[in-house]
């Protein structure tokens, strides 16, 4: 029995919004409420600190899926993440060698299957996503055989990448993924062409990340958020952050959520060459902090890194909140008020811009299937 006393709870699927209890039994949510009995052995003061579900980062890339993809637990559970997604570090060629690997992982990890066939194994040479050489008969089988575990496909169209076949590879990733029945992730960042024309292309159900980069055409034109963003939006296309190093640019995000352009899922694009790097995304934690240092209130944030990305993956009956009888993943964070800087490229990069704030959120504790996988150890 593990019972959290006196902590914030924020559990947006459950309009949960203030100072409570939560009670783990075994690897299961026992009781959420206020006074909620101790447990005389394990139980927990968080009075001060937030209470949420555990995190669900739906964008970084995952060792050893990706040469450069993060150790998942070390990177995920001091951060109050519980559940990963790969995003298409792997390809159908490739990923069953990597995946018993993922399965082992005490991090629960999902994925995206990128349209190369091996994905990003040839970097730093970019992946070959020509359209004649994306092999629906190979994908398919993937999905077939591991589809339980499989998101989408990913493609990454930026103008290095697909260089003069434009938005080619991606109508034909479209193509192919509405003969599988699955959703695509796109990475738009330094599109081949205006970014309106890559939302044309888009499903219901398709997602968009790193939304808010400032590398050629981007979300914000003219002062404000282009039109075809909210088209595409109301026709259920969603839209996502995962920052890393270079997929964001403060100007353009400031805009976007001055206008009220939020997003739907909050993610880090993490790799080792970017986690626990400052003053970029370094992990959940700094990414929540950097988006509350923008104005977007904590219930929001919360909601963009747990019940959201739960609900696009099918799994809102298993992860992204604090519903009784749900797997135990709770997150906990002790606000710092602390003077901290906020980046959107490396120190030392030209076009870099700073934003400083004075709240940082501090993971102190973890609970992954009722188990505490990470605290801190001033709490």
């Amino acid at each position: 029995m593990l019972v959290i006393k006196n902590g914030h709870v924020i559990d947006p699927a459950n309009n949960i919004d203030g100072v409570m209890d939560v009670m783990v039994e075994g690897s299961r949510i026992k009781a959420v409420g206020p006074d909620l009995p101790e447990d005389t052995i394990n139980t927990i003061d968080a009075a001060g600190c937030y209470v949420t579900p555990g995190l669900v980062d739906h964008h970084a890339h995952v060792w050893p899926l990706a040469n450069i993809g993060l150790p998942a637990a070390s990177a995920c559970f001091g951060a109050g993440v519980t559940t990963v997604v790969d995003a298409g570090s792997s390809g159908p060629a490739n990923y069953h060698m990597y995946r018993p690997f993922i399965q082992m992982d005490k991090v629960r990890i999902r994925a995206y299957v990128n349209v190369c066939t091996t994905g990003l194994q040839s970097l730093p040479t970019p992946e070959d996503v020509a359209p004649d050489h994306i092999d629906e008969g190979k994908l398919r089988a993937c999905f077939e055989q591991y589809g339980d575990e499989l998101l989408g496909l990913k493609l990454r169209t930026s103008r290095f990448i697909v260089k003069d076949m434009g938005y080619e590879p991606l109508k034909k990733t479209v193509q192919v993924a509405e003969h599988l029945g699955v959703s695509v992730m796109v990475h738009c960042t330094d599109p081949p062409a205006e970014l309106s024309e890559l939302l044309e292309i888009l499903r219901p159900g398709d997602v968009i990340t790193h939304m808010y980069m400032n590398k050629g055409s981007s979300l914000v034109q003219d002062g404000k958020v282009i039109e075809a963003a909210y088209r595409a939006r109301e026709r259920g296309v969603i839209f996502e952050t995962a920052d890393a190093r270079e997929h964001f640019g403060l100007p353009v995000a400031r805009t976007a959520i001055e206008e009220g352009f939020l997003p739907d899922m909050i993610a880090s694009d993490l790799t080792h060459l970017s986690m626990h790097l400052r003053p970029t995304s370094f992990n959940m934690a700094m990414q929540i902090s950097k988006y509350a240092a923008l104005g977007i209130p904590f219930y929001e944030i919360i909601r963009r890194c747990t019940i959201n990305p739960a609900r696009h993956m099918g799994m809102e009956d298993q992860i992204g909140s604090l519903t009784v009888g749900h797997p135990a993943d709770i997150a906990v964070y002790r606000p710092v008020e602390k003077e901290n800087v906020f980046g959107d490229r490396s120190f030392g990069h030209p076009d870099q811009n700073i934003l400083t704030g004075h709240l940082v959120y501090q993971p102190v504790l973890t609970v992954k299937d009722g188990e505490m996988v990470h605290r801190d150890v001033t709490f």
